[in-house]
Formats: C-alpha cells, sequence, structure tokens
C-alpha cells in the first residue's frame, strides 16, 4: 500500500510533522493511520517523533489544573467496598430506630409545673406561673363534695376563653391539668360546679 500524497498522506520515505503529530494525537482516520503504522514498524527515526509528540501531550495534562470534584468536601468519606456493603441495611435500621427515639422524645410533652390557686380574684395577689409550660392547677375548696362536678376554664386579661377542661378531687383538692401552655400575660382561673354555677375565680400572672 502506497503513502497517502495529501494532508493525511505523506511523501517517501516519511510522513510528515504534520501527519506524525495527528497520529500521535490520534487525530487519523483509521484507513490513514494503517499505512502509518506499517511505517513505523520500519523506522526508527519517526518512531521517536511520535514517542516525543506522546510525552509533550502527557506531560501537558499533567501541568493542567484538574477541576475540582463536587465529592472533594467529603475527604474522609470513607469508600463503600463489598465487605461493607453488607452492613449498610444493619447501619439503615440503627439510624430509623434512633431516629424513631427522638421524635417520640420530643414529642412528650414536659412534666406540667404545680401551680396553687388559694385567693380568689381581688383578695391578694395573682398566682405565678410560667409561661410556656403545661401547668398543674390546684385548686383548694374545702367545701367540695367528693362526687362533685367541676370544670374549670382560663380566660385572658380581656375576658376571651383560652382552655376549659373537667377538674378531679385528690387528697381533698381539685387538679385540672393544662398541656396548653400560656402565653404571657394575666390570666383567670374560673371554677364551674355541677350545674354550670360559677364558684370561684383565681388570678393568674403567666411570665
Amino acid at each position: 500500500m502506497g503513502m497517502p500524497l495529501n494532508k493525511y498522506q505523506c511523501d517517501p520515505p516519511h510522513p510528515s510533522d504534520e501527519i506524525l503529530e495527528d497520529y500521535a494525537l490520534c487525530r487519523l482516520p483509521e484507513a490513514v493511520a494503517a499505512p502509518i503504522e506499517e511505517h513505523l514498524l520500519i523506522c526508527h527515526r519517526c518512531q521517536d517523533a511520535v514517542a516525543a509528540t506522546e510525552e509533550f501531550a502527557a506531560a501537558l495534562r499533567c501541568a493542567l489544573p484538574r477541576p475540582a470534584s463536587r465529592w472533594s468536601i467529603f475527604p474522609r468519606l470513607p469508600r463503600l467496598t463489598t465487605g461493607s456493603m453488607t452492613l449498610a441495611p444493619a447501619l439503615v435500621l440503627t439510624l430509623g430506630m434512633f431516629l424513631a427515639v427522638w421524635n417520640h422524645a420530643a414529642q412528650q410533652p414536659s412534666t406540667p409545673v404545680a401551680v396553687n390557686l388559694t385567693s380568689m380574684r381581688g383578695l391578694s395577689a395573682l398566682a405565678s406561673a410560667p409561661a410556656g409550660k403545661p401547668l398543674r392547677l390546684s385548686i383548694d375548696l374545702p367545701d367540695q363534695s367528693s362526687a362533685g362536678e367541676y370544670r374549670v376554664e382560663v380566660v385572658d386579661a380581656a375576658g376571651s376563653p383560652v382552655w376549659k377542661g373537667a377538674a378531679s378531687s385528690i387528697d381533698g383538692e381539685l387538679v385540672a391539668t393544662m398541656f396548653q401552655p400560656l402565653g404571657s400575660g394575666v390570666y383567670w382561673i374560673r371554677l364551674y360546679g355541677k350545674h354550670a354555677e360559677l364558684l370561684r375565680e383565681f388570678g393568674l400572672s403567666a411570665k
């Protein structure tokens, strides 16, 4: 097969430097590269020229900066191997159990803060309670009936209802537990009897 005479051909006995460069950089069509390879089998001069071009190209690639990998922010993240892949289900299960326990604990209400209501409205200072906490309202009512039914209503300073609930008799006092926290402000605690009659009213300051 004769050597090509156009751009991708060369005059005997050697291909041009341009052809050798294109061959070293794999830019020649297969049909044109075939005779170049045959020539390189017997020509040490052209072999050296191709080797020099390849070395220059390799050095140029090493000198160019590599683009930053998007995973470079995790330099210490261990690579998963075939052996470690068997641990993946256990790790996922453990993580799931931890999240479930944490979520359950986060949803549990905090222990209610005890608030004793012994003075009626207008007779003394307001009772104090922490804002943002559930409350355990203890109401002193000496003449209560153990079989009585009592209701508690909490209203704000403007008289708007905030919370309603039942009060139970425990050790000689009425107890009502509010899991709905109160915001900062002044409130009135109203105690109603079996027939919805108002029995007592207490002042409460939440801070």
